[in-house]
């Protein structure tokens, strides 16, 4: 009998564990940004449409905190600024719980949390940045050899510079490569054809392969546009 209840509970639980497996991840129909701040309690809070420069919604801090609720098509990206607060926050707007934390009354250090994309973001900018950082090694030697008037090595270390540039360039087309069905791609994209030189052809190629869904963003559809303009 003890056998036959301890089998009995082994296929339940097993059965238990299939089904939470089954389950598909929730998805919200509608977005919810909470803003974290201190000692601004009564300033206005903006949300701005980055592409457009529309302003989408504005609110009040109270109590250490403001929300702006609603729903959007597809992700896109707004800016928040704040009425006597330094700078601002772009982010990500998407049907998801998405937290925002800002210290020291500064909007450009504050920090995303709950939202995929926008974390997703961040490992892009952060990498920027990395690659970007190899630049400051060559500034010593570049003020020196201005000095000195040397232009054999100020041609050498702009070579060099030009190099990482190149290489921060490479990983972003590399990675809108790799992620065709990401809305943080077209974003990138779209960044990139504002550059006064840029491969026409790679971008073409690039937008031919992302889904159908990421094209209908704002992103994707400026893009869109920028080909036409060349045929």
């Amino acid at each position: 009998m003890l056998k036959k209840i301890i089998l009995l509970s082994l296929i339940l639980t097993v059965l238990s564990s299939c089904e939470k497996e089954k389950k598909p991840p929730i998805k919200m129909d509608s977005y919810v940004v909470s803003i974290n701040i201190d000692n601004v309690d009564g300033n206005k809070v903006y949300l701005q449409d980055l592409n457009t420069s529309t302003l989408i919604d504005s609110t009040l801090v109270k109590d250490g905190s403001a929300i702006f609720k609603g729903k959007i098509a597809v992700p896109e990206r707004y800016l928040i600024t704040i009425e006597n607060v330094f700078g601002g926050k772009i982010i990500i707007l998407e049907n998801d719980s998405i937290n925002v934390y800002v210290k020291d009354k500064d909007l450009l250090k504050a920090s995303i949390s709950g939202s995929k994309l926008n974390n997703e973001l961040n490992d892009v900018l952060k990498k920027t940045e990395k690659i970007y950082s190899k630049l400051n090694l060559f500034y010593p030697d570049l003020q020196r050899a201005r000095i000195e008037n040397d232009a054999d090595k100020l041609a050498s270390i702009k070579h060099k510079m030009k190099g990482i540039v190149q290489e921060n360039l490479d990983f972003h087309f590399n990675y809108v490569q790799k992620n065709p069905n990401s809305f943080v791609s077209a974003m990138i994209l779209r960044d990139l054809i504002k550059r006064d030189s840029i491969d026409t052809n790679k971008v073409e190629n690039l937008f031919n392969s992302f889904s159908s869904e990421v094209k209908k963003s704002s992103d994707a559809q400026k893009i869109a546009l920028f080909l036409e303009t060349l045929h």
